[in-house]
């Protein structure tokens, strides 16, 4: 497969590349345990099977099924001052992501 930049890729291509690394995470113990040690060793893991070219500031995390029911990611709301000492309410649904939503058409 070749290398390509994350930004460039389309969003087919992002979940076809995926599916080859979630594919050989859950058949090799080995690639599977790379992708556990850390953002580092999962980035690295993920860009080597799935061909992607990641920029230097993102971040690839796995979880186990046990850590997501104890992981919480919450994206931080836009910054709006307050109107008269009212805040604007944030709710909830709004801000718990999963970064498939932004790049998935």
């Amino acid at each position: 497969m070749t290398k390509r930049k994350w930004g460039e890729l389309s969003s087919d291509e992002k979940l076809d590349r995926l599916t080859s690394v979630l594919t050989l995470a859950g058949s090799d113990v080995k690639f599977r345990d790379r992708c556990l040690v850390s953002s580092q060793s999962a980035k690295e893991a993920a860009s080597e099977v799935g061909g992607i070219e990641f920029p230097p500031d993102f971040k690839v995390q796995f979880v186990t099924p046990e850590e997501k029911l104890k992981s919480l990611v919450l994206r931080i709301p836009d910054f709006i001052p307050p109107q008269n000492g009212v805040p604007e309410v944030r709710h909830a649904e709004d801000h718990i992501d999963c970064t498939y939503i932004i790049w998935h058409s």
